[in-house]
């Protein structure tokens, strides 16, 4: 009996799934050009004067964190993905003014992230989530709070500044991953 009532939970879940990835517009091809104006907006927010030059060897160590991205599943990918966009939102909230950002730039990046934050909602089931994913991505944000509240010197600007952007592109490069994957899924055999 319970093997039944298992068998019968794994064909829903996979069936939710299913419908939340036909109405994903997080999927659609527009969603390419949405990430290229978000990055386009994030690199309008350096402030004027600074360079991207790099910092000295001895300076604070960022954990790399590309191996988070090795997502396969919409969902996964969609719960990551507003993770990212959630927790760049608000570090940038705290941050912008300390890391001297444009503020026209923010302004438009924080409604561009908004925007697909919107587009995100129709990927997730209600109360979906990747706690590992969610842990990880917090604890990488707080380490670049600490970077931000011990020193706000050219520096520790382009360390956050990198490492925003290094996210920004992951989670854009995740989204034309499963985005590729999704119409090759639904493209009719011959």
């Amino acid at each position: 009996m319970t093997c039944v009532v298992l068998k019968t939970f794994l064909i829903l879940s996979s069936l939710v799934s299913l419908i939340y990835s036909q109405n994903c517009k997080w999927l659609r091809p527009q969603q390419d050009n949405l990430n290229k104006e978000i990055l386009q907006s994030f690199n309008q927010m350096r402030p004027l004067g600074t360079s991207s030059g790099t910092c000295p060897q001895n300076t604070i160590m960022v954990p790399n964190i590309d191996d988070l991205y090795n997502i396969s599943q919409v969902e996964e990918a969609a719960i990551a993905a507003r993770d990212v966009t959630n927790q760049t939102i608000r570090f940038y909230k705290r941050n912008h003014q300390k890391l001297q950002c444009d503020e026209k730039a923010w302004e438009r990046m924080e409604k561009l992230l908004d925007y697909q934050l919107s587009l995100l909602d129709d990927c997730i089931p209600e109360g979906a989530g990747n706690p590992q994913f969610q842990q990880n991505m917090s604890e990488y944000f707080i380490l670049l709070q600490k970077i931000v509240n011990e020193e706000v010197d050219t520096c520790a600007r382009t360390i956050v500044q990198v490492n925003i952007k290094r996210n920004l592109q992951l989670a854009a490069l995740l989204a034309s991953r499963m985005r590729r994957k999704h119409l090759l899924k639904n493209i009719p055999m011959l």
